[in-house]
């Protein structure tokens, strides 16, 4: 095969507790971590009870270890809102370990929320459902905890990782954009987050949606409007797929205490930096008919087996199911999806298999329990059996997929994709390839692609014609044609008929294949050092909405080139400290940004993994085998003073007044040491700025003239008059400038100053 699979599965359908990534951290599937609370406060339950029933605030208790290690003063509190009861020995709890201490986590993670297994008798559902859901979509890890509290044993819970900057950052690629919480704590008058339109007067929303962010709401006013009364334009507004794979999940493995249910809840949704709001699930623990309600009554366990695939279909209630199932290509995704979780995980009993192990893990945890919300044998019998109105998990969940796999919408014959093919099988940069398939049963076919992992998917027609690199024309060959833009092209195929879709890989978009065309890779002199900036207050942001320091390098040669070769050091002692990422490169002529925040990430740009000192600071540029490509003397910056080769490339280091991240550096901004130490010789105010901008110079430096430039270096033309102290910037649009005051020598002084 001449292209690769990729995927970001917590469980392979075949093989459990195969995410390697979380072995060792507080959500390592197969151990049980063990949270252990001491409070000093005799009345703790009292107070928490207290607080939730009041402005939910967090009681700080005198410490908490998690799996031994320990943590002072962290904040507790209880959280939910039918799985919480005041009456309760066993509740949902939400510990903040940096509640009082900053800075501090367990293996980077501040928050720990556990959850009591509110309607679950197994124990096992919201587990189960978030290792299923992961393969599907991006998901938090989750596995189990035992909690002590002030040495007494509480029982087994579930221990889910919290959505938060972190989360958003790993799986979005920032973090500090329109993020909602669509889970109101109590439903008033019916108020619940079901996407319906409300109107442009965005407080008829404050009561159904959290905010988490600083801002938002005119966004969330669209992104309803959008849903409601412009469908056609929805994939502006919102990642499609991702929606999809939702209502599918919660469809197929009956879980309606979420948006498919009576409450249209949990579930959060982030926009991201493509503009597009990004859902993403929380609070499985009612998952598998744990809640009964739809919204139009309640189910027994046989209406749940029998649940129709396409509920809410015409509820205006729930506008993103209605329009997405009234839509004939968006509904055949929608089926298509639900069908590969149904084969995946339940026609072949792998769920069955994965409960079994779960159940076994905490079974003398679970039977050691006192406060426990069910009892040891209905721990056993709900793996099997109905206990209470909760159905049990195989009578449930046999049934149901046999019911789904013989409906008549699962009975539709979807296209057949197979033989995928790149041709050339591994393209060079910036050429034109193909990449063909057989498809059968098929009216029509196109190729989704895109060159960057926090893009979004572009879609291209294939063609069975015999233009697009597919061979003779009807041979059932379909092919396509683009260009490899980049050094990893993530791409996945989707066809469809009459009745229904298919995707290949079939859990796209979450999975997908890639393409690595080849490139030429940097050679000495080819990449240098061409900007820094180590002390950044009022610069450019990075994708968190945060000021940090920033190295640019270019490539000085008129070809693209790769630069998975290079190592970027602050230290000598340890040349090859950061590697860049394998599909770095930079084209001809062009800049690379990365920022030194000690982050080591990928993420909308490359981070290293130290920071830059203002002072006494060096970097350094080499290859694998230690060939020397460049480096910087030792420097010290100003605030917000970069140092900048003027010209590009090749010229020697110098403070530059204007940053140009991303872009040539404007040379006739660049001032010399001299200036720098004169750089308080005059002195200017108000600043900001909204009409006159008064100048007081310092004894020895004689004004004869006086310049305005924007951001860009561009000069403004403004008059100057030598018998007043001051220049009139009304008419300048807000923005940023610089006044350049110049003596009869040619000396300048350069201030920066904001133009409100």
């Amino acid at each position: 095969m001449s292209f690769q699979k990729r995927f970001f599965s917590f469980f392979l359908p075949f093989i459990l507790f195969s995410f390697c990534a979380a072995q060792t951290s507080l959500y390592a599937p197969d151990t049980i971590q063990i949270i252990e609370i001491t409070f000093t406060q005799p009345n703790w339950d009292y107070q928490l009870d207290t607080a939730k029933a009041g402005a939910d605030g967090y009681t700080v208790a005198s410490e908490v270890k998690v799996n031994g290690m320990v943590f002072t003063s962290p904040g507790i509190k209880y959280k939910g809102n039918s799985s919480y009861d005041s009456t309760r020995l066993k509740n949902p709890i939400h510990i903040k370990l940096d509640y009082v201490n900053n800075g501090v986590s367990y293996m980077g993670y501040e928050d720990i929320k556990i959850s009591n297994g509110f309607s679950d008798p197994t124990s096992v559902r919201e587990v189960l459902a978030y290792s299923i859901l992961g393969n599907y979509m991006d998901s938090p890890l989750s596995n189990f905890a035992k909690l002590y509290i002030n040495g007494t044993y509480y029982g087994v819970f579930s221990n889910s990782e919290n959505i938060d900057n972190r989360f958003l950052e790993n799986h979005f690629y920032s973090n500090d954009r329109s993020f909602f919480k669509c889970n109101p704590e109590n439903v008033v008058n019916g108020h619940i987050p079901s996407l319906v339109y409300l109107g442009t007067d965005s407080t008829l929303y404050f009561d159904r949606y959290e905010l988490k962010s600083d801002y938002g709401w005119t966004e969330m006013v669209h992104f309803c409007d959008t849903i409601n009364n412009q469908f056609s334009f929805v994939e502006e507004v919102l990642d499609i797929d991702r929606a999809i794979w939702m209502l599918a999940y919660n469809n197929v493995m009956v879980n309606l205490d979420s948006y498919t249910g009576a409450f249209a809840q949990n579930y959060y949704l982030y926009r991201d930096h493509n503009n597009r709001f990004i859902p993403i699930m929380w609070d499985l623990n009612m998952c598998f008919g744990g809640f009964s309600n739809t919204g139009t009554g309640n189910l027994n366990t046989a209406s749940m087996q029998l649940m129709d695939p396409l509920l809410h279909s015409a509820n205006a209630s729930r506008p993103l199911l209605k329009k997405i199932l009234s839509d004939p290509f968006y509904r055949k995704m929608y089926v298509a999806h639900m069908r590969t979780l149904n084969e995946e995980f339940f026609l072949n009993g792998t769920y069955s298999g994965m409960a079994a192990i779960m159940h076994s893990l905490i079974d003398t945890s679970v039977q050691a329990e006192s406060f426990s919300l069910y009892s040891y044998p209905q721990f056993q019998q709900g793996m099997t059996s109905t206990i209470g109105a909760i159905p049990g998990l195989s009578e449930l969940m046999d049934v149901r997929a046999n019911f789904l796999d013989t409906s008549a919408l699962f009975q539709q014959a979807p296209p057949a994709i197979s033989n995928m093919l790149t041709t050339p099988s591994v393209p060079a940069f910036g050429a034109s390839f193909s990449i063909t398939a057989n498809i059968t049963n098929v009216s029509s076919a196109n190729l989704r692609y895109r060159f960057k992992k926090s893009g979004v998917f572009s879609k291209t027609q294939m063609y069975d014609d015999g233009l697009h690199g597919d061979g003779a024309s009807g041979d059932n060959v379909f092919g396509a044609t683009i260009n490899a833009n980049s050094l990893d092209i993530q791409f996945y195929i989707y066809a469809d008929n009459a009745n229904a879709g298919m995707f290949s890989p079939q859990r796209a978009e979450h999975e997908f294949y890639s393409v690595f065309p080849s490139i030429n890779q940097a050679n000495p002199g080819d990449i240098v050092i061409n900007e820094y900036l180590s002390n950044n207050v009022n610069g450019i942001l990075n994708e968190n909405g945060k000021h940090k320091d920033w190295i640019e390098v270019y490539n000085k040669t008129s070809q693209p080139l790769g630069i998975s070769n290079l190592f970027l050091s602050d230290d000598f002692s340890n040349i090859l400290k950061w590697n860049f990422p394998s599909d770095a490169f930079i084209p001809a002529h062009d800049f690379l940004l990365i920022w030194a925040d000690d982050k080591n990430a990928n993420l909308l740009d490359y981070h290293c993994n130290f920071n830059l000192s203002s002072s006494n600071d060096s970097l350094f540029l080499y290859d694998s085998i230690l060939q020397f490509f460049d480096s910087t003397l030792a420097f010290t910056s100003t605030q917000d003073l970069a140092l900048a080769r003027c010209p590009d490339g090749s010229g020697t280091f110098q403070t530059t007044f204007v940053t140009t991240p991303r872009t040539s550096n404007y040379c006739s901004l660049i001032h010399v040491d001299e200036m720098i130490s004169a750089k308080n010789s005059v002195t200017i105010f108000p600043n900001p700025v909204n009409h006159e901008l008064h100048f007081i110079p310092n004894p020895g430096f004689q004004i004869s003239d006086i310049s305005i430039l924007n951001a860009l270096g561009q000069d403004a033309v403004l008059p100057y008059d030598k018998q007043v102290d001051f220049v009139d910037v009304s008419f300048l649009p807000a923005g940023i400038y610089f006044v350049v005051f110049k003596d009869a020598n040619g000396n300048r002084i350069n201030k920066k100053f904001l133009k409100n």
